[in-house]
């Protein structure tokens, strides 16, 4: 019985969006009837209006029913498909599996880190203000920074 039901609720989501679309174009329409036939001053009962707004309710629920099996479906296709794709770049940089311009970046932060590079961005500010205000130092990971402020006026 389970698998009955399931396999039911299954093809249910993957016709949502066909039986909701027509149930929401008849609803839509009887409720214009109805309110033609109101205007004209023809005697309806409210039998025709509440059909129609069934026919709305159901056929909004069939569509979104449709419409999130297959955005679903689209987003597993594409995270699998990401996955493969990501799963075969085996360039490893300090432990990370990164893309080619990931690892691009990476080198480039180790570069601007190396202790000739912090001196040269000290060295441009001293030039560009006229004087000093900051410091190498050194980081615990071997990477070199410049110490702002401190004992130098900014």
């Amino acid at each position: 019985m389970k698998e009955l039901l399931k396999k039911l609720w299954d093809g249910t989501k993957a016709i949502g969006e066909d039986i909701g679309l027509p149930l929401l174009i008849i609803g839509v329409l009887l409720v214009i009837f109805r309110f033609v036939l109101t205007l004209v001053g023809v005697p309806t009962d409210v039998t025709l209006f509440a059909l129609g707004l069934a026919l709305i309710s159901v056929g909004l629920g069939f569509t979104s029913v449709g419409m999130s099996a297959k955005s679903d479906k689209r987003q597993t296709d594409l995270l699998k498909e990401l996955d493969k794709k990501v799963s075969a770049l085996p360039l490893i940089i300090k432990g990370d599996t990164l893309t080619q311009p990931g690892q691009v970046a990476v080198k480039e932060l180790l570069e601007e880190q190396s202790k000739e590079a912090a001196q040269k961005r000290l060295d441009d500010d001293t030039k560009r203000v006229g004087y000093v205000r900051g410091e190498l130092f050194q980081n615990e990971d071997g990477t070199w920074s410049i110490h702002w402020g401190g004992k130098y006026p900014l």
